[in-house]
């Protein structure tokens, strides 16, 4: 991929992954989602959610042609979301790759005739670096986390509907251990620290000793595995794209 784009044009790619994902789960609320599930083609948060797709992709590509085919786009493909959704993950999964599809194109047409202001998109070969660094931060974090969530619901959901006496915790604590455990994991692979990666993974491990749950030990870790397998390998990718330009 390399060698048939420019640094220039693959930041342009880049920032536009970032604003879909800002747009798609930075800014925007579960509450958001939820009016969408209930009141569909009516809800107000559904336009809110297209108006800042809108906004996220002007601000980061400078294109208004750009914005406002991605927003349309996004509009239609989440509209078929709201009405067609039967199987959480496997419509989540169609959704994130017809997004994805949509960026492509977009970004095609920007590197081919849409360079409005070459100032800004013909960039130096050193921000493709920086763009890469901040997306693979992006994408770890939250959208990376509802993908996890989605994957391991019916592992707990199962776990739920066996104990009748809940363990309580520290609301969203799980969530949120997610998030630092891959922005840790993603930092020490950019540092090049890959041994620090297994006193992670071995901390963890201590924490969960005590678990005579076999069921419950079970979904923690598939749920660790697939949070630290996948954060190595978008690791392993930006760090291979960083040494590559």
């Amino acid at each position: 991929m390399l060698k048939l784009f420019t640094p220039s044009e693959i930041a342009i790619l880049i920032k536009l992954l970032l604003a879909h994902a800002l747009s798609d789960y930075f800014l925007q609320p579960s509450s958001w989602v939820e009016d969408k599930r209930i009141h569909k083609i009516r809800s107000v948060k559904f336009y809110f959610h297209i108006a800042v797709t809108f906004v996220c992709v002007l601000v980061f590509t400078f294109n208004i042609w750009a914005a406002i085919f991605i927003a349309l786009t996004h509009y239609l493909i989440d509209l078929s979301k709201i009405y067609l959704s039967k199987n959480k993950f496997r419509f989540f999964i169609i959704d994130q790759l017809l997004h994805l599809v949509m960026i492509l194109i977009t970004w095609l047409f920007i590197i081919n005739g849409f360079k409005t202001i070459q100032g800004i998109i013909q960039q130096k070969e050193a921000n493709i670096n920086f763009w890469a660094i901040i997306m693979g931060y992006a994408v770890i974090t939250f959208p990376l986390g509802v993908i996890i969530d989605i994957f391991i619901h019916r592992w707990r959901m199962e776990i739920d509907n066996m104990t009748q006496d809940k363990v309580v915790s520290l609301s969203e604590a799980g969530k949120w251990i997610g998030i630092m455990e891959r922005i840790l994991i993603l930092t020490f692979i950019l540092a090049g620290q890959f041994s620090a990666i297994g006193f992670l993974i071995a901390a963890k491990a201590i924490l969960r000793f005590k678990d005579s749950d076999l069921k419950q030990a079970e979904y923690v870790l598939i749920g660790t595995l697939m949070s630290f397998t996948s954060t190595i390998l978008i690791g392993i990718g930006i760090k291979s794209l960083l040494t590559g330009t």
